[in-house]
């Protein structure tokens, strides 16, 4: 316990990744990997495939975003690790979220896929941070 019977994690309340930002609705979800669809998009970087979109409907949040490892990327605790080390890296670039899906004027889906072999923590976050720098690029309005 901190001062003051605080938690040190409650000193910094954006690190949370509340319920409302999670992408958990298949109606959300689905739309994202139609073949087709022009409204979906992704980037990619290293070991990280970030597929986005940005809806019309009504999310309790400016953005939802989920966490998916394939089964093919190893055992469960394997898979479960890299769920952890992407979570915990949308925390901590919330922020950069929150300014694409206000940038845009609609709320953001999307959903970071690991698609590497090994779970390097450095390797993950850094690839993440990449794929989500490009995502901020390829969202820039356009100025003429």
């Amino acid at each position: 316990m901190g001062e003051a019977g605080t938690s040190p994690r409650s000193a910094d309340a954006t690190l949370n990744f509340p319920v409302s930002r999670r992408l958990k609705h298949r109606r959300f979800i689905e739309p994202l990997f139609e073949p087709g669809d022009p409204s979906s998009h992704s980037v990619r970087s290293g070991v990280i495939r970030i597929v986005y979109r940005f809806v019309e409907a009504d999310l309790p949040d400016l953005f939802q975003i989920g966490v998916a490892v394939g089964r093919s990327r190893g055992s469960a605790p394997r898979r479960n690790r890299v769920k952890r080390i992407l979570r915990d890296a949308i925390r901590h670039d919330q922020p950069r979220l929150e300014q694409i899906a206000k940038q845009e004027g609609r709320p953001l889906t999307a959903m970071v896929l690991f698609q590497g072999k090994k779970e390097s923590s450095a390797r993950i976050r850094t690839d993440f941070d990449h794929a989500l720098q490009r995502l901020v690029e390829q969202t820039k309005p356009v100025v003429r």
